[in-house]
């Protein structure tokens, strides 16, 4: 059974690559099938989100300081949390589907864009704005968080889950599952906000959500309304019988993720880059120089990593 569930998966996980790439916007170049980046998932779906959580620690700790790595600690949070609920029988009505499948589709299409923008090549506006931010921006880590949240969620979610099928083969929804894996990621997040803290920036041991530049959000309110979308948009999608009427929901999906991205990219403090990098050289026990490390590292009065944190007219009450 285990190697019947994996060679699906296999399957799905092609699936999920031609879904995107057929669908007419500004996907990913398509991976070639045994490239040894790419999760295949056979076996237990324990041992999936084992080898989902070991592939982003590898991006995690290769980026280091770079302002990129805060996404994967939070993703790699997300998987020990998963793991967890995996392990227990009751977790979900479908844990083939949504640990082992969806997952493991999922992890790759961030994989793919990772890749892709390490080797110069396109990747989706929601991922450019995002990785851009990260290589030459001012942002705090939170909204790199939050940049790649809104590529990841709004942008890749919609194209996994059409390809997988919202409904399970007697034709009941997915979507409870779907709502369990939004309270595992609820459980994970306050320990990888703290992470983050500890080892690459300040701003977020602040307080929770005050570095999120979108007033009356808190970043978990955000990802709850993004999963919510996204599902939203695979209807849509799955749904689509012509080429007309898919275009109409690839370009939905693309301009969404684009335009958060957009917001999301517009709080700057110039010079709080340097801040970042020397905290975390000083606090991440593996951090060297490398992208997007600074060689001076002046401090900011704390008044003025408030701001950044909450932005311009956010209370920090």
């Amino acid at each position: 059974m285990a190697r019947t569930r994996g060679a699906f998966c296999k399957l799905s996980t092609a699936a999920v690559a031609g879904t995107v790439l057929l669908a007419g916007g500004p996907a990913l170049a398509a991976p070639p099938r045994d490239d040894p980046r790419r999760l295949s998932c056979e076996g237990p779906v324990v041992g999936c989100v084992q080898e989902a959580r070991r592939a982003l620690t590898r991006v995690r700790d290769e980026l280091r300081c770079d302002h990129r790595a805060p996404f994967p600690v939070i993703y790699v949070r997300l998987e020990r949390a998963l793991e967890a609920a995996a392990a227990k029988p009751d977790s979900f009505d479908e844990p083939a589907w949504l640990a082992g499948d969806l997952n493991t589709g999922f992890v790759n299409l961030y994989l793919d864009a990772y890749h892709a923008d390490r080797e110069g090549k396109a990747v989706p506006q929601a991922w450019k704005t995002a990785f851009e931010a990260a290589r030459t921006g001012d942002a705090n880590a939170g909204q790199d968080v939050l940049l790649g949240a809104n590529a990841h969620i709004q942008r890749d979610m919609p194209y996994v889950l059409a390809s997988l099928g919202l409904t399970r083969p007697g034709g009941a929804s997915r979507k409870a599952d779907y709502h369990r894996m939004q309270a595992v990621l609820d459980r994970a997040y306050a320990p990888a906000v703290q992470e983050i803290a500890d080892r690459y920036d300040p701003v977020l041991a602040l307080a929770d959500a005050r570095w999120n530049p979108i007033a009356g959000h808190t970043a978990g309110q955000l990802f709850h309304m993004w999963r919510e979308q996204a599902w939203a948009h695979a209807r849509q999608l799955a749904a689509a019988t012509t080429p007309a009427a898919r275009d109409r929901a690839v370009r939905r999906i693309e301009t969404n993720a684009a335009r958060w991205a957009q917001l999301l990219n517009t709080v700057h403090l110039p010079g709080y880059r340097a801040v970042r990098d020397g905290y975390c050289r000083t606090h991440h026990r593996s951090a060297t120089d490398g992208p997007g490390i600074s060689a001076a590292s002046p401090a900011l009065p704390e008044q003025q990593v408030r701001h950044v944190a909450i932005g311009p007219g956010f209370s920090a009450a």
